[in-house]
């Protein structure tokens, strides 16, 4: 029989006119959700309006440094700390051809954006990609163009990143500069590739296994190391069924995508649209498991490489906030403390599902639905930056069950969303709460299989208002309020605050 402590929290007063509510939170720290993998925390670039062109890279030396890297977006990408960081698409990698972008700058060929219009001049290619993540101490992930490439193309540019002897593609590299291999582990074959408007060409699923068994043949043979990420659709099961099981045991992860927004006048929307792309990754895992097994067997050794080695897991490589708001196409959006919460909720779904995803890219960093916004002389950091920021830093290795009882704020929706990880080497725990009720509300903890010790320490992000956002036009302004307290001792009554994210760090026994 499990034996429950109760401990009994009030969480931070903001509104002393209201009275507060009582919330319940059982953790079982026995009952494991998985190992989070530490690339759920990554990010994501696009030749899209402004994210790298007028973004993270700009010539103008009066902003940038003598590479073009924007100095005070490479501040804040710094701080954001991402662990991983999608290239060069998205959609635009149909027509990408990676040759363009390498090499002396004044002779690279500079050519229309065909996707999402502008001009692409390829200043910002392969190399000074692996130099910024380079810079953010994170794990590059290259997106083959599979479209209009060959996978010749595509094995060469293997060789270019990965190469480490006498060859010609190899050589090209530390001719660039570069007399190291960049050991890029991760490529994903294509993107979206079953969307006919977006220049896709394998709306049959049958094609794309067809085609793709060309291209994964001779990029292994160029590096049998490299792990790969195959196109998947999320709102196509059966796309995704045919080219999970055809391409079994080549490749390692099966992407996926999920971008939510708010329905006009419905401002709590979102949130359940969020709770609702939980319940799509869950039915995404259990595709895999239905479809493919853990272990791979009979694989032809004529194949002269491996398979893998692990069970495929989700590659949630575009996730975010949509609000359709200016151009190009509705990307260029300015954030709210609402889609602050709302972030803060997605990463706790991210977490809760941690033994289905392998790696999560946030789409996109900068200036395309991004924490990070620029004009010609300044940047601002986006209210969704600051949960981004804190998961990342305080999330722990392991997530373990956190059901919880809570009032609601609209039909079917808790005003309570929460994730809890844990260290059981180390004996912590970590426990994400967001509120999304402006009521402050205490909540009743409950241990299952274990006991606290004491409370640690805790982080509170709350904001102005639920409306409030940081514009470029007033870039010293933050509307986001974060409040560390150090508390290091065992708390009877501690109090919530409404509208707020609370990242709790306890010492268990």
């Amino acid at each position: 029989m499990r034996k429950g402590i109760i401990l009994l929290f009030m969480i931070c007063l903001c509104f002393p006119c209201l009275k507060a509510q009582e919330i319940g939170i059982t953790i079982d720290t026995q009952k494991s959700l998985g190992n989070i993998n530490p690339y759920v925390y990554g990010q994501f670039i696009e030749y899209m309006g402004k994210c790298i062109d007028g973004g993270i890279y700009d010539e103008n030396p009066a902003v940038s440094d003598e590479r073009g890297f924007r100095k005070d977006v490479l501040e804040k990408a710094k701080e954001l700390a991402p662990t991983m960081l999608r290239f060069p698409g998205g959609t635009v990698v149909k027509t990408f051809h990676w040759e363009d972008g390498v090499g002396p700058k004044d002779k690279r060929k500079a050519k229309k954006n065909l996707i999402w219009g502008g001009i692409n001049p390829y200043h910002f290619g392969t190399c000074e990609f692996i130099e910024y993540c380079r810079e953010l101490k994170c794990e590059p992930v290259l997106v083959v163009n599979i479209s209009t490439g060959t996978p010749d193309e595509a094995a060469n540019w293997v060789e270019y990143c990965n190469g480490t002897g006498d060859t010609y593609y190899a050589n090209l590299r530390r001719s660039h500069g570069y007399p190291e291999p960049f050991n890029v582990k991760y490529w994903a074959l294509g993107n979206e590739e079953a969307a006919e408007p977006d220049a896709g060409r394998h709306q049959d699923p049958h094609q794309y296994v067809k085609d793709m068994w060309h291209f994964i043949k001779l990029m292994k043979l160029t590096d049998p190391t490299i792990e790969l990420i195959a196109n998947g659709e999320s709102n196509n099961l059966e796309w995704t069924k045919v080219a999970l099981k055809g391409l079994d045991g080549a490749v390692d992860y099966i992407a996926y995508h999920a971008y939510v927004s708010t329905d006009a006048g419905r401002p709590y929307s979102i949130f359940k649209k969020i709770r609702r792309s939980e319940n799509g990754l869950n039915n995404y895992a259990k595709l895999i498991k239905e479809t493919v097994p853990d272990e791979v067997k009979d694989w032809k050794k004529w194949y002269r490489f491996p398979h893998r080695t692990k069970p495929v897991k989700i590659a949630l490589d575009e996730w975010g906030i949509w609000e359709h708001q200016e151009p190009p196409y509705g990307t260029t959006n300015t954030y709210e403390w609402r889609h602050g919460l709302a972030t803060a909720c997605f990463l706790n779904v991210i977490q809760r599902c941690a033994e289905h995803i392998g790696m999560a890219n946030w789409a996109q960093m900068v200036n395309i639905l991004s924490p990070i916004r620029t004009n010609e002389s300044t940047s601002v950091r986006q209210t969704v930056f600051f949960p981004l920021k804190e998961y990342r830093a305080r999330a722990l290795g392991e997530s373990v069950s956190a059901d919880v009882t809570s009032i609601l704020v609209d039909k079917d929706l808790p005003a309570i969303d929460v994730s809890a990880t844990i260290d059981r080497e180390k004996k912590l725990m970590t426990l994400f709460i967001v509120n999304i009720s402006p009521k402050e509300l205490k909540g009743r903890i409950e241990i299952l299989n274990g006991q606290v010790d004491k409370l640690l320490d805790m982080v509170v992000l709350s904001s102005t208002s639920i409306d409030a956002k940081n514009v470029l036009s007033e870039p010293q302004k933050n509307v986001v309020l974060t409040n560390h307290k150090s508390v290091n001792r065992k708390v009877q009554e501690l109090k919530f605050q409404g509208e707020s994210i609370t990242i709790c760090q306890f010492k268990l026994k």
